[in-house]
């Protein structure tokens, strides 16, 4: 499915770097570029030794060493990847202060900081094909150095947090319930559905994905046998069908096809079935098609490949106002869409902004 880099606003100790990140579900961690200035320990951000006790946090398989002074110096690497541009290379783990944005009820409360912080700093030209202004990519996954987990260690937060995705601006919250519904209201936490968390059977998924049970997929209620060349009748008329435009497959003429002012294009449905026919994630035309060029808009499916980690990634543009709730101690992830209920995420942000 289609991916999109999201930038998120993070800040610093020092003013000049409260810049944007790139905001990624499964990655591992925050990592930016290298500063300016020279990394040395009398200055921020400060280099992190490969036998200090943070090094093994970062790299669970890292082994232990003697605390000799000639080993002491050596600097902890991490492998630092941008997912986005699929290039890595070695970072540094470094520690720094982090200020973060607390919530007050419904409002904006104090900022809070965050100080030892941990994450990687790797050079500039792993910033290729972020989002213009972005300095790195910030980390939702599940290892030990990630932003929940630091967060959740710092300020004694349950290890959950709730991510609302916009093309313009959403929101990521962590801690609890009451928080969400301050902000989201009852009744949109309560529509949240939930499905298990789970390992990748077959091994593919990375230690930090997020993956799901996905039994089967319906298309305009009808089961998908998967690998079949078409999705009998699922589709727009054959007439709507245009030349493809890269990187997509499928497109279609958008003049033929109505439109609702919140769930997008009038398609058919795509639900992916999950661990039963009663828990679905419904995907609407206004997550499924991609306006593109005048007139035309596309699938946004795109072809993975042989050598794709997972059989089914679930992209940006499809999480797109979608209420997600990650709750990593009880292994489960909520999802309800927004558009639905004829808001989105970026609604939701605007009333935080207004308070």
């Amino acid at each position: 499915m289609v991916a999109r880099p999201y930038p998120f606003s993070l800040l610093s100790d020092d003013p000049a770097a409260s810049t944007s990140r790139v905001c990624h579900i499964n990655h591992c961690c925050l990592f930016t570029r290298f500063p300016a200035h020279q990394l040395g320990l009398l200055f921020f951000p400060r280099l992190v030794p490969s036998c200090s006790i943070q090094c093994p946090a970062a790299k669970p398989s890292n082994v232990s060493c003697a605390f000799s002074a000639a080993k002491f110096t050596t600097t902890c690497g991490l492998s630092t990847v941008n997912s986005i541009s699929r290039s890595a290379t070695r970072g540094e783990l470094v520690e720094d202060i982090l200020a973060v944005q607390s919530v007050d009820g419904s409002k904006p409360g104090p900022v809070a900081t965050v100080d030892h912080f941990l994450f990687s700093c790797a050079p500039e030209f792993l910033l290729n094909r972020l989002a213009k202004g972005a300095r790195g990519m910030l980390g939702l996954g599940k290892s030990r150095i990630a932003l929940p987990a630091q967060l959740a260690s710092k300020f004694g937060l349950q290890r959950k947090f709730a991510a609302c995705l916009s093309s313009s601006e959403g929101l990521v919250l962590f801690g609890h319930e009451p928080g969400y519904d301050s902000i989201l209201g009852a009744e949109t936490s309560r529509s949240l559905m939930y499905t298990p968390l789970v390992t990748s059977p077959d091994g593919s998924g990375g230690s930090q994905d997020y993956s799901i049970n996905v039994r089967s997929i319906k298309i305009n209620g009808k089961r998908l046998s998967l690998g079949q060349k078409g999705i009998g009748g699922g589709t727009p008329n054959k007439h709507n069908f245009v030349a493809p435009v890269a990187p997509f497959g499928l497109c279609f003429s958008s003049k033929e096809i109505p439109s609702s002012a919140w769930l997008g294009p009038m398609v058919p449905s795509i639900d992916l079935v999950l661990q039963s026919e009663m828990v679905r994630w419904r995907v609407h035309g206004r997550n499924a098609m991609v306006p593109v060029i005048d007139e035309v808009m596309c699938l946004g499916f795109l072809d993975g490949g042989f050598n794709s980690r997972a059989s089914i990634v679930i992209g940006g543009f499809q999480l797109e106002d979608n209420l997600l709730e990650f709750n990593l101690g009880s292994s489960m992830v909520g999802f309800s869409s927004l558009l639905t209920r004829q808001t989105s995420c970026s609604d939701y942000r605007a009333k935080m902004n207004s308070l």
